[in-house]
């Protein structure tokens, strides 16, 4: 019975070795950013602004998140823009980190922020933006688009909304969906399948010894 026991270990600590090794696979898990401009919103100073997405059927996690300048004048001080992932509750999930100055304008440049974020399947979650720019600079602007095309991952959506909140209002609702791309890391199919099988088989052979 030892023996047997000791084989079964074995073989899964294998298994386990093998899956782990290779069950995760970058990609990118939702994108709008090919997707025609429809206008540019304006970040002003004291307002957030929230967009919604949604993951499919499999967890991910979230590494990076892409956005668009519109043309304005943000200068080299990306510092003041800060972003951040909620849950569907509310509920801050942390902060992305800024990047490095961006050389020369704000506008037209695509600005990757980078993070960590474990993300269930099938849920919802908010990206929130808020931004504290000096007045020498100038606002800057982030595209959006009125199209509902998007690419990536079966199940995985850029709401086709977001809202600019301020202070004890009401927020405001607009037609349409920020220009960004997600992208990070999802578990590879194969290989929990390959996981799920084995320790299924092991099962069932050391059942059959037992008896």
């Amino acid at each position: 019975m030892h023996s047997h026991m000791t084989g079964f270990f074995k073989v899964l600590t294998v298994l386990i070795a093998i899956s782990t090794g290779c069950m995760i696979q970058a990609a990118t898990l939702v994108t709008n950013l090919g997707e025609e401009m429809a206008e540019q919103i304006t970040l002003t100073s004291g307002f957030e602004y929230t967009q919604d997405f949604t993951t499919g059927s499999s967890g991910a996690t979230l590494q990076e998140l892409t956005f668009i300048g519109g043309g304005g004048f943000l200068r080299t001080n990306i510092e003041y823009l800060s972003v951040k992932l909620y849950a569907d509750n509310g509920y801050l999930l942390g902060a992305f980190t800024n990047p490095a100055n961006v050389e020369g304008f704000f506008s037209n440049q695509t600005i990757t922020f980078s993070g960590n974020f474990s993300l269930n399947s099938n849920s919802t979650y908010v990206i929130g933006l808020t931004v504290e720019y000096d007045y020498i600079n100038g606002p800057g602007y982030l595209s959006y688009t009125s199209s509902a095309n998007q690419s990536g991952l079966v199940g995985w959506g850029i709401d086709n909304n977001f809202f600019t909140w301020e202070a004890a209002t009401a927020p405001e609702l607009t037609t349409g969906a920020l220009s960004m791309a997600l992208s990070g890391v999802v578990p590879e199919p194969s290989s929990l399948s390959l996981l799920v099988l084995g320790l299924s088989g092991m099962a069932a052979l050391r059942r059959r010894r037992v008896e």
